[in-house]
Formats: C-alpha cells, sequence, structure tokens
C-alpha cells in the first residue's frame, strides 16, 4: 500500500509499505478520506513531542472496515470514522469526565495512520473512539468530524451560551468550523476576524461580522459591535502576539480561550490586571471527547454544519506535499485526502 510518512523534521514522504494485519482486538480500515490538518504540517515543520520519526501521519480519518479479529459490534463494510486517540475510563480524570486530560490519552495511535491506504485501528480505539458514519454523509464531510469536535469541545470549555457575544480571532480551517459549530448550538452573536479575503468572505457567511483584522481601524470597528468587549474570545490561531491582544477585546468578567497550540517553549506577556480585578477568565482546551465526536458527525449528517465551503480541494495521497505547499501559501482553506474505491490488499 501506499503511505505519506513523516522522516524526520523538514523530510517526508511517500513509499510503498506492506499493508497491516489487524491484532486481536484491532479493526482493519480502507481508508476513503483524511484531512490535511496545522498538525500535520508542523510535524513535518518542526517535528512534534509525540509523534515518532517513521510515523504516518493524518488523524482525521473516514473509511470502510475491511475487516476486524475478534472484535464484537462491527463487521466489513461499515462506514466508520475515528479518534486520532481514545481515554481509559480509569484514571481520575476520566473519572471526573474530563476525557481530554485523560493520563493515558496517548497510549494508543494510528500506526500507521490516516495518510495510508489501509490503517489498523488499536484496540481501545475500538472500543471509545470507533464510530459510525451515517449513510447520508459524505466521507469526505465525516473527515471534519474530528476538528469539528475539537471546537465542540472548545466551546463548551468557555460555557458558551447561545446569548453571548462571541469573537472568533482568525479565520483559519479550525476558526471557521468555530463559527459553525457555534451557531449550531444556537449562538446568536459572532464577529470573526481575519486577513484572507477567500477566508473572510466564506466567515461572512456564518459570522454575523466578519473584520479585515489588516486595516487600520480593526479596533476601532470591534469596539463599535462590542463596545464593552465580548463575553467571550476564541483564539484560533497560534499565535503569541494574537494571545496576548485577546485581553482588549473581551468584557469584564468575560472568557478567553487560547484554543490554538502554540510551539512548545512560547512564553505570554500578560498584564495579571484584568484576571484579578475584571475578573477575565482564561482557559485552554485540548481535542476532544467521545461525546463531542458523535455530537459532530450528528451535526454534520443534520447539515447543521455546513462544510462545503471550508473543504475546497480535495487530492490524492500523491498530491499531499503540494497540498500542504498550498496552505503554506494561503491557498484554499481546507484540504482533504482521497482514496480510491477498489484498492487491492497489497
Amino acid at each position: 500500500m501506499k503511505a505519506f510518512r513523516y522522516y524526520e523534521q523538514g523530510k517526508a514522504g511517500i513509499e510503498e509499505m506492506a499493508s497491516p494485519i489487524p491484532q486481536p482486538g484491532e479493526v482493519l480500515i480502507r481508508m476513503r478520506a483524511c484531512g490535511i490538518c496545522a498538525t500535520d504540517i508542523k510535524t513535518i515543520r518542526q517535528g512534534h513531542p509525540k509523534i515518532k520519526p517513521g510515523s504516518v501521519l493524518g488523524h482525521e480519518i473516514s473509511g470502510v472496515i475491511e475487516a476486524v479479529n475478534q472484535v464484537d459490534g462491527w463487521h466489513p463494510g461499515d462506514r466508520v470514522a475515528a479518534a486520532p486517540y481514545a481515554p481509559c475510563g480509569e484514571c481520575d480524570a476520566c473519572r471526573r469526565g474530563q476525557y481530554t486530560l485523560c493520563d493515558h490519552l496517548m497510549d494508543e495511535g494510528f500506526i500507521p495512520g490516516g495518510f495510508a491506504e489501509f490503517v489498523v485501528i488499536p484496540p481501545r480505539i475500538v472500543r471509545k473512539g470507533l464510530f459510525s458514519i451515517p449513510d447520508e454523509l459524505p466521507m469526505e464531510h465525516a473527515a471534519l468530524a474530528e476538528p469539528l469536535g475539537c471546537c465542540l469541545h472548545g466551546l463548551e470549555a468557555m460555557d458558551i451560551d447561545p446569548n453571548d457575544r462571541l469573537l472568533i480571532l482568525g479565520d483559519g480551517p479550525m476558526g471557521l468550523l468555530q463559527a459553525e459549530a457555534a451557531r449550531a448550538l444556537g449562538v446568536n452573536q459572532i464577529v470573526q476576524t481575519g486577513m484572507i479575503p477567500a477566508r473572510l468572505k466564506r466567515s461572512a457567511q456564518v459570522a454575523d461580522v466578519a473584520i479585515d483584522a489588516s486595516k487600520e481601524d480593526f479596533d476601532e470597528q470591534l469596539h463599535k459591535i462590542y463596545p464593552d468587549g465580548a463575553d467571550k474570545v476564541m483564539v484560533s490561531v497560534g499565535n503569541a502576539a494574537l494571545a496576548e491582544t485577546a485581553f482588549k477585546y473581551v468584557r469584564k468578567g468575560g472568557t478567553i480561550n487560547l484554543f490554538a497550540g502554540l510551539p512548545r517553549g512560547t512564553t505570554l506577556n500578560i498584564n495579571p490586571y484584568p484576571i484579578h480585578y475584571d475578573e477575565v477568565r482564561l482557559v485552554g482546551s485540548f481535542g476532544l471527547s467521545p461525546q463531542h465526536f458523535h455530537l459532530a458527525l450528528r451535526l454534520l449528517a443534520e447539515e447543521k454544519v455546513n462544510v462545503t465551503g471550508i473543504i475546497t480541494g480535495t487530492v490524492p495521497i500523491e498530491g499531499i506535499l503540494d497540498a500542504i505547499q498550498n496552505v503554506s501559501e494561503y491557498r484554499g482553506i481546507k484540504t482533504v485526502v482521497k482514496f480510491g474505491e477498489e484498492l487491492p490488499m497489497e
């Protein structure tokens, strides 16, 4: 089978590998679609503490079960989406219901990952991180259930309410999915900022207002809309300066979520005054729980979240590097790798 492997910082490519064989408790998936995520790009460029050289990348997975080995409840031909990890259900965090903080969350991962024609799902993920895809949901849309679930978790982490005045800083794929997720949850007032015209145009289809952050009157525009500041501010771009700026736009008693990850070792210059005297709450969020994955698939199937305008391109596995280059040059928004219907087992 063909697989896209990460070799070392700055180096990745396609090679032929033997198709994996599922061991007891495992499921083999014939891949249909896998989204290209910023994490994949950052891993290639900077490395990743939890992704070993030689790993197959890709974690936004949808496909069809090819084979099972001593697994109940799943059968060849089932349409499924898979999470990149699953909580153990037994540690203190899991017992508190904080599944994304599980002490053993990353004990099992995809080896190989979703950028391959076949992928084996390990036992715990089979039990707690494998989900049926509704028949009416296209495979490339189902591949976005994982990032959408992360957005749902991020909104939950900041205690989003339909009456909140929400500000989303950033119009990348995750920022646009956050706007879709917030609208699906009934949030009435959404303002989104960004700097890429095509993405701002897409943002304006969901948010009440899309503001170009590169304009000189950006702060003035934002102040006119939210004179007292936003109730909730979502930082959807991994940029330290943007994270620091978020305090300018949140109201007293409001909440900021540092949703986007920052490079390891990054420090923020934050004035503690608004946290103490204005009772501004600063939170973070990582990943998603099984409940968020379920909800994401349901919202996609019911078309309460529209990803048609977010997926701006599909490529075969051979086109991954070109697609990554396009992302670097802000051409398009989200690219999904699609796989053929009848790939031979090799």
